[in-house]
């Protein structure tokens, strides 16, 4: 797609539309905002029963990275009657701008999704790696920040060695929310032979430099690094990897992400529905999310 310089109208978000944005995806992730993890049972009841409903279990922690010279955090997740070490099949959560791991696994609800997916006969089950996004957009860095390589050279293979999780590629799928969206799509397509699929909803994404400097201004050093690493020019890279996208038809990303479904091999999965940038259209295309992920290990 060639590049043009943008108009504001044309960019269709603003920088403090967009940094507004972020605080709201920070605040989703976090778990607060839209009662994320404090929603109503299926039953109508916000007691537990754990009688009726065995709960995921989840592990937070964190690990030194080499390549970032700082602590990361992350945090698993296995579905009720299984654990770490089983030889799930994985997929790796990439929160929102600022977000953190623990935040993005109680925020989404993905474990419960999962969970309901597989007790349905949807999906198997399958375990979720949910990992700190920090704000550097998951592409090497000006700075010397590089959270791709984080993710695929250290995080990733701790992952198969440590507990057993998505060890081949046909056992390993990746999903992301905003930043993390476009974190993931981006990753899908540089890394096609180790993941085979990828879920973004609502992905940070934009069709020319132009366009990012009226929106967040920093997501890119120079319009040369946003040339390497923009996932719809090179959306060609996933035409052996099953792609959901989701995006509400409010959102500000929303005419950049069709641009991005346009691009690819073959149409997608996932919806384009009424909702904006936020929590609530997140936890709304959740499950499906989770039936789609899940439905790639079982083929």
């Amino acid at each position: 797609m060639p590049m043009h310089r943008a108009t504001r109208a044309q960019a269709g978000i603003s920088r403090r539309w967009f940094l507004a944005g972020a605080g709201v995806a920070a605040v989703a992730a976090a778990g607060g905002g839209y009662a994320i993890g404090r929603s109503p049972s299926p039953g109508g009841s916000t007691s537990r029963s754990p009688a009726r409903r065995r709960e995921p279990s989840v592990t937070n922690g964190a690990f030194r990275s080499k390549i970032l010279g700082a602590s990361v955090g992350y945090s698993l997740a296995v579905p009720a009657g299984h654990r770490l070490g089983d030889g799930l099949p994985v997929v790796f959560m990439l929160p929102g701008r600022g977000g953190t791991a623990a935040g993005c696994m109680s925020g989404t609800r993905m474990p419960q999704f999962v969970a309901d997916a597989s007790r349905k006969g949807d999906s198997p089950p399958f375990a979720l790696a949910a990992i700190d996004g920090g704000e550097s957009y998951w592409h090497p860095r000006t700075s010397g920040e590089d959270r791709m390589s984080m993710l695929m050279q250290e995080f990733v293979p701790m992952c198969a060695d440590r507990w057993t999780l998505g060890e081949t590629r046909a056992r390993r799928a990746i999903m992301g929310w905003s930043m993390g969206g476009y974190g993931a799509i981006l990753m899908a397509e540089r890394y096609p032979h180790d993941l085979c699929a990828v879920a973004a909803a609502s992905p940070a994404i934009w069709t020319s430099y132009d366009a990012m400097l009226l929106g967040p201004g920093d997501a890119f050093d120079s319009a040369a690094q946003f040339a390497t690493y923009d996932v719809i020019a090179h959306a060609g890279a996933l035409a052996q990897t099953a792609v959901r996208v989701d995006c509400g038809l409010q959102d500000g990303f929303y005419p950049y992400v069709q641009a991005f479904v346009q691009s690819l091999p073959s149409p997608p999965a996932g919806v384009s529905i009424a909702g904006g940038h936020d929590g609530a259209f997140w936890l709304k295309v959740g499950p499906g999310q989770a039936r789609f992920l899940g439905s790639q290990f079982a083929a």
